[in-house]
């Protein structure tokens, strides 16, 4: 039919053109166009039609069988927001982007999903299609991917939208705490005598409403015992216990609480409670367990606040941003920076010593810093976000990124945290005195000069004289070699009346100096030697020339191979944008990154003069560039210097030095660098002399990352610039303009020297003047030299005093581990959570958006703002989440029971409006958790006795009202201390390092480290013994110690076999049976009777039941016969055994 049609066309257009003849000459040509456009379009139809066949007939057929059930309308499914039921789903794609692109199967991700080329994208999940298939599919996208389906696509995907409003106005923790709720009125006359406080009008009006009555009041033993453990984690001595239950004094409890809330043990049962929620250990798993740095201070920071009854708002602000707080807070005993050691909770968890992925594994470690940060303080499940909005809590991936921003702008530090207010007196005090010293002695040292310099023309003459008439030759000595005793030498310093050996050192340097394009005086040397002058100037200009060409941007573009991969190397030269740091010039917030006080505030400027220790020579050098230099005040100070972050973009970062320094290049924040992959990630600078140098580091296996380079000095130590460049470093040669000035003009060579020392002294200091004063400094061979003390060493010995009075003060380093902030570095979306696939935009660094309005900070990673916002009272979470956890440790379950989840899958809490009205008092109080406590303590509800009633076990059997006190089982550490405490063992040292974990021969593996700590930790409390992650002590393992990966704030409560079996078998605890027995026979006691009232006093705090006296008295007795008297401790360690397995021992009641 088509082929007809184009016929009747044609003789249609002749028909018309034999009646139109203005258009004779122009019709045909159109009618051809037209013909040749229908042609197309026919061959065109044809494809298509050809196409569409394909698609029904191979593509269609895959689709619904492999795809549908996860991405159509149909399904009610888009899941990644893929829909592939339309041919518009195919071309918008999901949340990786476009699923086809018609034409390049190769650039499709639909066929690198069907492919299996990747681990993170392989579709369908269960099974691979087969081959036929995937060729199928590879050919229908080469040929452009016709499809007839056409649509749109449905709205099936807008289904499960982030609606942030909705959700924050649907769950109730995300709502402002109230501020006006009052304790309720209590009906009942029983129930108004029974409250004590405000915690028990909520806790009665709930009772009252469910018809329960609580609880009589437990006895005044069973309260003590109950105090102690939940206060200070330790067992109250028998004279304790007699002394309060005796105490007839109508505050005898209030007085009893007062003085375990001030006890230093406090600290440590509390302290606990938080290392649970920070994941604490001091080593960091995986396959070595390589130790976490100092570690155990952040322990002892914990313990210290909780002692000091730190206030939780600046608790949170230090452990968050506490390394930029204005004003820390100082320990009393030591004066150091405690605010500074809160932020080393960041780094506490696992790490990887040798990734193979090592952006995969920051972002592993960020996701674990993120989920531990949103646990313990907002009780929020932020990880969940990491691959898409939180299914059920208003927090979005945007929020997770926008967080992940801030980690990623701040950086591991290792400092120091001596006295920083002596440290800061120190430093300002050496300001001043360098400010008062600094004119005076360089205008004494350019006088020094003048003298020094009287005669440099006159031996620079004779020494030229000599050199020029020496023979050279390839086989011939250098004139260094034997100039100091040739004849000739001797004879004309004697005409001369100059020293003969100043004059051999002469002749060597000009020896070298004439060879040497870098020496100041190179081009006088070689006008000295006989050059002409113009010609000298010629060259050194053309060497200038040289200089600046290399500034320039030149590419050479080369193939090369290495082993079966072919790469393109860039050649590059020296241009403006590779520069990553730039220390020649002022710094800006954004690019100056200093951790400790020895680069000052700034770089050192041009011409400022270097003090060194030669009496002689004071001054040991100008600055002839700016530069960081950590010698400017006092290397008596710790530090280090950072580079902004940036991205490595070539093969070669290179770094212009003096001194020696240890270099670190942190690649994605990498920090565990042991093992084969990452090693050249350290250098080491040694300049090894007083020159500029540089160093070269090969980066190229990081292009792509995103690194920052640090600089810890090994001594005096000065840095110039940081950038990229090619495989040689360039030669630096500047013309010094006086240089100039002398070869131009006929003036005397020491005229040059007073001069720029004249302007040094004046205050004209400048890069040519610091070369001049610099090359007499380092040739002071070559110069004279007063015979006395001038004035310049008279008072420089009175700085150096002055200075020296002032370093004594700064006191001795003591390390711990912080955050450093860096550059602000905003986060990409990873879709689906894959590292490996960013979205293009980033998402500024910012709170959850739930609370706060999304703004980046300015400059830096944002941290002290979000502190700031999360200990606003506006914030709903932080005080909530406080109290709930006190609440927790004091009750045994929270108001909220799923403590570490407000989210929507968490509990309700029992007591809503006593959970805000706690919130709201503990931020009027002061955020003081002691405080809180003790309103906690003093309660009835805690005074209660834990025995049940059957009437309200019938209405509340789970006790959720709190009608009486929970049974408790002791926690782990709190059992092991017992068993230290009640045998006697116990060292309650406190702080300090600690022991190693003991370490079994059932637990040792090829990665354990040599030796063992003692079986028993030297008698110290657990909270102090090493918590060796891949080594945790088996007895706190079974009785529920969480392993510190992530956040526990409720430990599991287990009852397994292995509790008992350690109690029974363990030699430690049999051990402490010993030392208790032993113990027990020392004492005045002698009486077997006597003996088990005392025994169950120290165990339990009570004398035995008659019942159980005759019974252990039988015991001990029935062992005496058989074995006689040396049987007796035998049989009292078997006794006192027997009592750490009476369930009593490990349960609070």
């Amino acid at each position: 039919m088509l082929c007809i049609g184009l016929i009747i066309w044609s003789f249609f257009v002749v028909f018309l053109n034999a009646f139109m003849s203005y258009f004779r000459l122009i019709l045909p040509c159109h009618a051809v166009l037209i013909l040749w456009s229908l042609a197309g379009l026919s061959c065109m139809v044809a494809a298509e039609a050809e196409g569409v066949e394909f698609f029904e007939n191979h593509i269609r057929p895959v689709l619904v069988e492999n795809c549908y059930k996860c991405h159509s309308e149909e399904a009610g499914k888009a899941k990644g927001e893929l829909l592939l039921d339309t041919a518009a789903g195919l071309l918008r794609g999901g949340e990786a982007g476009p699923a086809i692109v018609p034409g390049r199967p190769e650039a499709s991700l639909l066929m690198k999903a069907v492919s299996y080329e990747s681990d993170d994208l392989q579709m369908p999940p269960k099974s691979k299609l087969s081959q036929s298939a995937i060729d199928k599919l590879t050919e229908w996208i080469g040929m452009g991917a016709p499809d007839p389906r056409g649509g749109k696509v449905a709205d099936i995907t807008d289904k499960g939208v982030f609606d942030i409003d909705k959700r924050k106005d649907e769950h109730w923790a995300w709502k402002q705490i109230r501020g006006d709720i009052h304790p309720p009125e209590i009906k009942s006359i029983s129930g108004r005598k029974w409250t004590n406080n405000a915690i028990d009008h909520f806790i009665m009006s709930k009772l009252e409403a469910a018809k329960l009555t609580p609880n009589v009041k437990a006895t005044r033993r069973t309260l003590i015992r109950r105090l102690y453990f939940d206060l200070i984690g330790l067992p109250p001595l028998p004279n304790e216990v007699e002394q309060f239950v005796s105490d007839s004094s109508p505050i005898a409890y209030e007085n009893l609480i007062e003085r375990l809330l001030a006890s230093p043990h406090f600290g440590e049962r509390w302290g606990q409670h938080w290392l649970d929620l920070v994941r604490f250990a001091e080593t960091r798993g995986h396959e070595a367990d390589y130790p976490i740095p100092e570690a155990f201070r952040y322990r002892n920071y914990v313990v210290r606040a909780f002692n000091a009854d730190v206030p939780y708002d600046d608790f949170v602000v230090e452990h968050v941003a506490g390394d930029m707080v204005e004003r820390p807070r100082l320990d009393p005993a030591t004066r150091e920076n405690e605010s500074a050691k809160g932020p080393g909770f960041w780094h506490l968890g696992e790490a990887t010593h040798s990734p193979v992925d090592i952006r995969g594994d920051e972002c592993n470690r960020v996701h674990n810093q993120i989920d531990v940060y949103s646990k313990a303080f907002l009780a929020m499940t932020m990880g969940c976000a990491r691959c898409h909005d939180h299914k059920f809590d208003a927090i979005s991936t945007a929020d997770y990124y926008a967080f992940a921003g801030i980690l990623q702008s701040s950086g591991y530090h290792r400092k120091d945290m001596a006295d920083p207010v002596a440290q800061e007196r120190a430093y300002q005090k050496l300001v001043s005195l360098r400010l008062e010293s600094e004119a005076e002695l360089v205008t004494e040292y350019a006088a020094t000069v003048k003298y020094r310099v009287s005669r440099i023309g006159d031996y620079l003459t004779l020494a030229a004289g000599i050199l020029s008439k020496i023979p050279v030759g390839k086989d011939m000595p250098k004139p260094s070699d034997y100039i100091a005793s040739h004849p000739i030498v001797k004879a004309r310093s004697e005409e001369s009346k100059l020293s003969a050996d100043k004059l051999a050192a002469w002749i060597s340097y000009l020896d070298r100096a004439k060879s040497n394009v870098s020496d100041p005086l190179y081009g006088i040397v070689k006008a000295e030697l006989g050059q002409d002058r113009r010609d000298v100037l010629k060259e050194i200009r053309k060497l200038e020339a040289d200089t600046n060409k290399q500034a320039k941007s030149i590419k050479i573009t080369e193939t090369v191979e290495e082993g079966e991969r072919n790469y393109v190397k860039n050649e590059r030269d020296w241009r403006a944008d590779d520069m990553v740091a730039d220390y020649r010039r002022k710094q800006g917030r954004e690019e100056w990154f200093t951790g400790g006080k020895q680069f000052g505030i700034g770089p050192m400027k041009v011409g400022s003069p270097v003090f060194g220790s030669d009496l002689n020579w004071p001054i040991k050098e100008f600055n002839e560039n700016g530069s960081a230099r950590n010698d400017e005040l006092s290397t008596r100070f710790s530090g280090l210097i950072r580079t902004r972050t940036f991205g490595v973009n070539g093969d070669m970062l290179w770094y212009r030095y003096k001194g020696k320094a240890d270099v670190f290049m942190a690649v994605n924040s990498h920090r565990q660098v042991a093992g084969p992959l990452h090693g050249i990630v350290r250098q080491k600078l040694d300049s090894k002399g007083g020159d500029w140098k540089w160093h070269g580091h090969r980066v190229r296996d990081y292009i792509g990352f995103r690194v920052h380079v640090e600089f810890t000095p090994r001594g005096d130590f000065a840095l110039e610039r940081v950038q990229f460049g090619g495989t040689e470093p360039p030669v630096i040669r500047l013309v010094n303009s006086r240089v100039v000035h002398f070869l131009e003009n006929d003036v005397a060579l020491a005229s040059m020297f007073v001069s720029a020392a004249d302007d040094q002294a004046a205050g004209k200091a400048d890069r040519e003047t610091a070369q001049l004063l610099n090359w007499v400094i380092r040739n002071d061979s070559l110069l004279e030299r007063p015979s006395d003390l001038n004035q310049a060493t008279v008072q420089f010995v009175a700085f150096k005093k002055k200075k020296s009075d002032i370093e004594k003060t700064i006191p001795s380093a003591s390390w711990a581990l912080t955050l450093l902030d860096g550059s602000g570095e905003d986060e990409p979306i990873l879709v689906r959570g894959n590292h490996k696939s960013p979205a293009k935009n980033l998402v500024p660094r910012s709170f959850l958006e739930a609370l706060v309005k999304r703004e980046a900070p300015n400059q830096g990673s944002g941290r002290m703002r979000l502190a700031e916002r999360m200990v606003d009272p506006a914030n709903p979470f932080v005080s909530r989440v406080l109290v709930n956890r006190i609440w927790h440790h004091i009750f045994g379950r929270g108001i909220v029971e799923s403590v570490d989840n407000f989210g929507a899958t968490g509990k309700l809490p029992s007591h809503p409006e006593l959970l805000d009205f706690l919130s709201s008092q503990i931020i009027s109080r002061g955020w003081s958790i002691k405080d809180m406590i003790r309103q906690m303590v003093l309660s009835s509800t805690y005074r209660q006795s834990s025995k049940p009633n059957v009437i309200n076990e019938d209405l509340d059997p789970n006790n959720y009202l709190l009608h009486r006190m929970p049974i408790r089982r002791l926690q782990a550490e709190v059992i092991r201390d017992r068993l230290l405490a009640v045998s006697g063992r116990i060292d309650k040292r406190q702080y300090g390092k600690g022991p190693m974990v003991h370490i079994t021969p059932f637990m040792r593996n090829n990665r354990s480290p040599s030796g063992s700590g003692p079986m028993d930790g030297d008698g110290r409390r657990s909270i102090y013994v090493e918590v060796r992650r891949n080594h945790l002590e088996p007895m706190l393992m079974a009785f529920d110690k969480p392993t510190p990966f992530s956040t526990i704030g409720k430990r599991t409560v287990s009852n397994s076999p292995a509790q008992p079996l350690i109690m029974l078998n363990n030699p430690f605890v049999h051990k402490q049976a010993s030392i208790w027995a032993d113990s027990l026979l020392k004492s005045d006691v002698t009486n077997i009777s006597d003996l088990v009232d005392l025994a169950y006093k120290q165990a339990f705090g009570r004398e035995p039941e008659p019942w159980e006296s005759a019974a252990a008295v039988k015991f001990i007795n029935s062992e005496k016969e058989v074995g006689g008297e040396s049987s007796t401790r035998d049989s009292l360690k078997e006794f006192c055994h027997t009592l750490f397995n009476v369930k009593e021992f490990v349960f609070i009641y």
